[in-house]
């Protein structure tokens, strides 16, 4: 990983969490754990129509996340081949092999039947012309979407002009605080609480960021701005004109907090190896999954660290709102010659108790609504015993920015904007404005 903070951040966030019919014959969650002999082939009809149960292989691709293939093959793959044995996910690993990035698979015309990618990253597979309006399918299958998460229900639909349902959540993630209790005791600083405001989170920096026997110890390390203005849903778009938007209060609100951090001695350059292996990084702001599997992994390695987490600091004038909501989605290929079995297999991974508890259980924040399966969280996940994982619900998560598919072209310059304003080359007003000029050129040269 690159050492400078920023840098290596953008590459993080490019990177990048009902029913299926009423009918007897119907594929849906009974609200019980599924029987796969049993519903195989009751699940395989819709309402009105037959679902076929020829054997059929469902290609999904990765675009943009974290996820890796181990993941995917318990929480997709494995509970879905019970349900409809007929129904094979496979795994297109990007990391495996270049030719199955989505650009190249497609150039190939080998596009595959289902990508899966989070919210920051969903409007951009618009630019592909790839999803297919799940709207007739949701209809057909009779899915109750009322059954599932509002907000993330709505984000799927943001991105539609005319009203299509381009995408189904399976879950959601979130942005947290996670920091190392040895270092906090070290420096006789009280450990984060749920109630912070980023006041009292930026008093307590000044109090961990010190040289010590040579050592500089570091005390809190930001992704980049976009992410900085997600945890208050602040868009990189304006939802009247669909161009860039940085010379807002919301940006400019969010670029002065990472001022305020970048200035406090040690508190650049940082990265996620800082605070797990070096531990001379006090805390973080991460998602949850990806750094709980972080510290999976390194703990298999030797590396124990005693870290806990919290929810990220309030903002005095947004009590209450801690975190960004970071929910991930399945999209259709329009091209998909197995349109009806790819709506099968997402909208019972949405829509399953079953699978639904299982994530939760997992750490992974279900879409499903239920307190029977919210409160199920992390409950199998050893790493998270002992922890304050209540912290992950205990306040609301900003609501889903307005996106459409110039986002991540506006994503790029508003990354350097906040790269120019911490450098220094650039102050804080001049970099947000000239960033919004070059990217709506790139936008206006792209609507040509």
């Amino acid at each position: 990983m690159k050492t400078n903070m920023i840098a290596s951040s953008m590459a993080l966030v490019l990177l990048g969490i009902s029913a299926i019919g009423c009918s007897g014959k119907s594929a849906e969650p009974s609200g019980k754990a599924d029987k796969p002999a049993e519903s195989a082939k009751a699940g395989a009809a819709q309402s009105g129509k037959q679902l076929s149960t020829e054997p059929v292989t469902i290609r999904v691709n990765n675009w943009n996340t974290a996820f890796q293939q181990a993941e995917f093959d318990k929480y997709f793959a494995e509970p879905l081949r019970k349900k409809y044995p007929f129904i094979t996910l496979e795994y297109l690993d990007q990391q495996k092999a270049t030719s199955n990035t989505l650009d190249n698979l497609i150039t190939a015309g080998s596009t595959p039947d289902i990508v899966f990618t989070d919210y920051p990253n969903l409007a951009g597979l618009l630019d592909y012309d790839f999803p297919e309006d799940l709207n007739r399918y949701v209809t057909d299958f009779a899915v109750d979407l009322k059954k599932i998460d509002p907000i993330v229900v709505e984000g799927a639909k943001m991105i539609g002009s005319k009203g299509e349902l381009f995408a189904l959540p399976v879950y959601s993630d979130r942005m947290m605080w996670f920091y190392n209790k040895d270092l906090f005791n070290k420096f006789g600083v009280p450990y984060p609480t749920d109630d912070m405001t980023w006041d009292d989170a930026i008093a307590a920096f000044k109090r961990l960021s010190r040289m010590e026997n040579g050592v500089q110890y570091a005390s809190f390390r930001m992704i980049n701005l976009p992410m900085t203005g997600s945890q208050w849903g602040v868009p990189l778009v304006d939802p009247k004109t669909g161009k860039a938007s940085f010379q807002t209060d919301g940006w400019k609100k969010s670029l002065d907090l990472m001022q305020q951090i970048a200035a406090i001695p040690g508190n650049t350059k940082l990265t996620n190896e800082d605070f797990y292996q070096k531990e001379t990084l006090a805390s973080l702001m991460q998602s949850f999954n990806i750094m709980v599997n972080l510290l999976e992994g390194v703990e298999q390695k030797g590396y124990k660290i005693n870290w806990d987490v919290a929810s990220l600091p309030q903002s005095k004038e947004k009590p209450g709102i801690a975190g960004a909501n970071k929910p991930l989605y399945f999209m259709v290929s329009k091209s998909s010659k197995h349109k009806d079995q790819a709506f099968a297999a997402i909208s019972y991974l949405m829509s399953s108790e079953e699978a639904q508890t299982a994530l939760s259980q997992n750490g992974k924040m279900p879409v499903l609504l239920g307190d029977g399966i919210s409160k199920q969280f992390g409950t199998k996940l050893d790493i998270l015993k002992g922890k304050n994982v209540a912290a992950v619900y205990k306040h609301q998560m900003s609501a889903l920015p307005f996106s459409n598919r110039f986002n991540r072209l506006a994503l790029v310059d508003l990354i350097t904007a906040g790269n120019e304003a911490l450098n220094g080359t650039q102050d804080a007003n001049t970099a947000l404005r000239n960033a919004e000029e070059k990217a709506n050129k790139a936008i206006d040269a792209k609507m040509k």
